[in-house]
């Protein structure tokens, strides 16, 4: 996956970039990992919670605004504003405080790309558009019922989640009630209301309808606007809700944003979005379910298990549906990973990766009954080699399958068309074990082989697909190794999560990877206890 980092900071044109000071190892309570951003006023930086092991942003006031008691009020005010607003489409609060260096808050880290970089990279279909629009009128909502203004409603402040859900960030010039104090602070002029423009204290729930309009207005189109609107673009249906939403007297706009919802509301169920979309727009759709069915398929969030700090990166092409992972805890109290890629690309592989996805989960909900049945990789490959052979689909896959024995202290490793496993030690020790097998569902009756290893408390594992051997060259693979095995050396000492996220991005510096037009997948395990 693609780092976007994310939490614009704030907008205060006339101050500077600041440079950030040395990374800290700790902020309040939260080890920090390294830093993401830096605005005129804070840092950015990604903390690890000491609880939950999770990933939080932790942003904080730069230390030379410590004793500015303007800038201490806005920090702590955008603290007070978040702790507020408990909505699935805003970003979270999880601490607040002071440290050594001045003020902290610690929010949700949201792994998606703004909704500016979504517009310029995706087209959306119509009903997709106004699902996003929805959603943050929905956040909208919950903030002005707090008598929160945002002021600074824009692409960059709302983000797309790689589950595909919506989050709105970024309070720094946020007014609650009736608090009018501006002191200077700007919104961005292509999407700010007339009356922001005129005086930033005039900002009402009103002024976020109008900023909303706009974004509306370019998710429909499906580009950004730069500050040029012409309604008559939009469908006939939608232009007279957008053009209520954009007015320019605050008397004939929204006068809640409940009302451009009821609006939005209406014309998904009027039947008249499906007159006025255009012909494409179906199969946009189309392509969109099928997005979302190979995210259940691979889905990047792991799961949260006591011995280990699992850690997953991906990237993602549009058009790339064949891939599938699946996480399981054995009955045993061992643990299953596997990665599984359909031999064909295009949109039908979405369907042969659902396939094997079934005969997967069949297979182990079978053997899981057996409570005498031994996990052994080679064995569960050869079933579902059989299994494969004997469905009218008659497709092969590439599988790995990690099994993690913490008994036994032992771990348990299958390719067939993949790549090899990384293993390092908690002493720094690296290699690499390899297991060659034939595909599965390419021949009647291979004989597959598994290998084992030690597995300690402290040690990390790479489990990837970056350069599968059955569709890459042997140099790729071994290049691709290289550069995993100097970037783990680099990121030994970060958790799982930002370890896996740093280890993608490098990879993506090789050529050949940017050029290779299938998903990527990478996970990252470290045995903590």
């Amino acid at each position: 996956m693609t780092q976007n980092f994310f939490y614009k900071q704030d907008t205060l044109p006339q101050l500077t970039e600041k440079q950030a000071p040395p990374t800290p190892e700790l902020i309040g309570p939260y080890k920090i990992e390294s830093l993401l951003s830096k605005g005129g006023m804070s840092f950015l930086y990604l903390g690890i919670h000491p609880d939950t092991k999770e990933p939080l942003a932790i942003k904080i006031l730069s230390p030379e605004y410590a004793s500015d008691e303007a800038a201490v009020e806005r920090f702590l005010k955008e603290a007070h504003i978040i702790s507020l607003s408990n909505h699935p489409n805003i970003v979270k609060l999880y601490g607040e405080g002071k440290w050594e260096k001045g003020l902290y808050i610690a929010m949700e880290w949201i792994r998606g790309v703004s909704l500016r970089q979504f517009i310029m990279q995706q087209s959306l279909s119509l009903r997709r558009a106004i699902e996003i629009i929805m959603q943050v009128a929905y956040a909208l909502h919950h903030l002005h019922s707090h008598s929160i203004v945002h002021r600074d409603l824009k692409p960059e402040n709302i983000l797309i989640t790689e589950e595909g859900g919506i989050k709105v960030i970024d309070f720094g010039i946020a007014q609650v009630g009736s608090d009018k104090n501006s002191q200077g602070v700007m919104g961005t002029p292509n999407y700010m209301s007339p009356e922001q423009k005129e005086d930033a204290s005039k900002a009402s729930f009103a002024s976020d309808i109008y900023s909303l309009g706009v974004i509306s207005y370019e998710l429909i189109l499906g580009k950004l606007s730069y500050g040029v609107i012409q309604p008559a673009l939009l469908p006939k249906g939608l232009r007279k809700i957008i053009e209520k939403a954009l007015a320019v007297s605050t008397a004939e706009r929204y006068q809640s944003i409940i009302e451009f919802i009821n609006d939005l509301s209406r014309y998904l169920t009027s039947g008249e979005i499906e007159k006025e979309r255009p012909g494409s727009d179906q199969i946009k759709e189309v392509i969109e379910t099928f997005q979302k069915v190979s995210q259940m398929l691979s889905p990047t969030i792991p799961p949260g298990w006591q011995q280990l700090d699992i850690g997953c990166a991906r990237h993602k092409l549009a058009t790339q549906f064949g891939l599938y992972t699946d996480q399981t805890r054995l009955p045993n109290g061992c643990y299953l990973f596997t990665l599984t890629e359909a031999s064909v690309s295009g949109i039908e592989s979405i369907t042969y990766a659902a396939n094997f996805r079934g005969l997967l989960r069949s297979l182990l909900y079978t053997q899981s009954l057996d409570t005498k049945s031994k996990w052994n990789l080679a064995q569960i490959a050869k079933t579902l080699n059989t299994m494969i052979r004997e469905d009218p689909i008659a497709q092969s896959y590439a599988f790995s399958a990690l099994l993690l024995d913490p008994f036994k202290e032992q771990l348990f490793f299958f390719n067939a068309g993949l790549n090899n496993l990384i293993h390092m030690s908690g002493e720094g020790a690296t290699r690499i074990l390899s297991s060659t097998n034939p595909l599965l569902g390419k021949e009647l009756n291979p004989e597959f082989t598994e290998v084992i290893d030690n597995w300690n408390v402290g040690d990390t594992i790479l489990l990837h697909c970056l350069a599968p051997s059955y569709r890459t060259e042997p140099y790729q693979q071994k290049q691709t190794e290289k550069n995993l095995l100097e970037s783990l050396e680099e990121e030994a000492f970060v958790s799982a999560q930002p370890q896996a996220e740093a280890l993608m991005k490098k990879a993506l510096f090789l050529s050949f990877q940017r050029e290779q037009k299938q998903s990527k997948v990478l996970f990252s395990f470290q045995r903590i206890s």
